[in-house]
C-alpha cells in the first residue's frame, strides 16, 4: 500500500541505481525507460548498501553522500 511518505524514484535513462540483490546490494544503469516501465543492465554487487550507495552517487556525478544512512 502507499504511503504519502514514501519517496519514489523515477527511471531516468542512463542513470545508475541500487536495490536488494540476493544477499548483496546490486547497481544497474537503466538502459530503456518508457511510460510503462523501465528496464536496466545489471553492472555490479556490493557488500553493503552504503558501499552501492557511493558507487552510484559518483557514476551519476552527484558528488558524495553528506548524510549517512540510518
Amino acid at each position: 500500500m502507499y504511503q504519502e511518505n514514501e519517496i519514489t524514484m523515477k527511471a531516468i535513462l542512463g542513470q545508475y541505481h541500487y536495490a536488494p540483490h540476493r544477499r548483496l546490494w546490486g547497481v544497474w544503469v537503466w538502459t530503456s525507460v518508457s511510460e510503462h516501465g523501465a528496464s536496466g543492465t545489471f553492472v555490479k554487487d556490493f557488500m553493503s548498501k552504503e558501499e552501492a550507495r557511493e558507487y552510484v552517487w559518483a557514476k551519476n556525478g552527484w558528488g558524495k553522500p553528506s548524510k549517512k544512512l540510518n
